[in-house]
């Protein structure tokens, strides 16, 4: 039998946590829940144990951000004989026969994704379909509306929103990297998928809904955007030259021509952080369970 955990980091998510739950209860495959929690204080610490006292419970005493939230979940994982993990967000629905379809096309190795649905399962995810579905070049979209899509599609990056992941690929790849805190994790572990070898792909059968207008929380997407990009483009661990950080940095110039003054900053921070990012890169190319404590 399989043994799966589900990995919930939530804060304040009070309105999506019930349906969250209740749905992986009447999953087809099952799977054991953990939940950490950042400190809510919006009823959650009082509903999940008294209404789900099956989830395994992990209040914390900080805020860890998301990253770390799942670093826990992770090395309760690796100590606990898990042959797979999944990653959810605590505004996500797991549709009932997902896992099911995840576990069934599992190479073992590689990292998998439902197709990701927008919040009530009527159009699929405007973040999914901009850049995961369309920049694939796959043949997913025309085999789906020709009612043939094949069991799996391999894509590049996939929102950490859900991912199922063998127990293999995290005693390789690791935890979430700790430069980032909030938004910009999954970017930096897609950039060590690669530089490791790991393969990406959707599993058109299996679906998840994701209540989200566009980017969760879009003041806090949007706050220290311009150092949080220039952070994922120096932090990469994939072998480049001067002239490609440089060209990248031009890029991100470019981009956020509108806003020279926090372009300048954030140059000004990455130089002050140029040891932790030197040896963050060092770290993220160990294959080992880095980054989980």
């Amino acid at each position: 039998m399989n043994r799966i955990l589900t990995i919930i980091v939530t804060y304040n998510g009070m309105q999506w946590l019930d349906k969250c739950l209740t749905m992986l209860r009447q999953s087809t495959e099952p799977t054991d829940v953990i939940v950490i929690d950042n400190c809510s204080t919006d009823g959650t610490r009082e509903f999940v144990p008294s209404h789900y006292p099956e989830v395994i419970w992990r209040p914390q005493s900080a805020n860890l951000g998301f990253g770390q939230g799942n670093n826990l979940g992770l090395r309760y994982a690796l100590d606990n004989g898990y042959d797979y993990v999944l990653l959810l967000n605590q505004d996500a629905y797991l549709q009932t026969d997902a896992l099911s379809h995840l576990v069934a096309n599992c190479d073992g190795e590689s990292l998998y994704s439902p197709i990701h649905m927008n919040g009530d399962g009527t159009l699929v995810d405007h973040n999914f379909r901009q850049y995961t579905l369309l920049p694939a070049r796959n043949t997913m979209i025309d085999d789906l509306v020709n009612g043939q899509p094949a069991s799996v599609y391999e894509v590049g990056e996939v929102c950490a929103a859900c991912w199922f992941m063998p127990i293999a690929l995290i005693r390789k790849v690791g935890g979430f990297n700790p430069l980032f805190l909030q938004y910009g994790e999954d970017n930096n572990y897609y950039q060590r998928l690669v530089y490791h070898g790991v393969r990406t792909y959707v599993v058109p059968a299996a679906r998840m809904w994701h209540c989200r207008k566009v980017h969760g929380s879009e003041q806090a997407f949007n706050r220290r955007l311009v150092e949080r990009q220039m952070l994922i483009l120096v932090s990469n661990p994939n072998p480049r030259s001067v002239g490609g950080l440089m060209a990248g940095l031009v890029r991100l110039l470019i981009r956020f021509r509108s806003h020279p003054v926090a372009y300048v900053r954030s140059l000004f921070r990455m130089l002050a952080m140029r040891s932790r990012i030197r040896q963050s890169i060092i770290t993220d190319r160990r294959a080992d369970t880095n980054w989980i404590n």
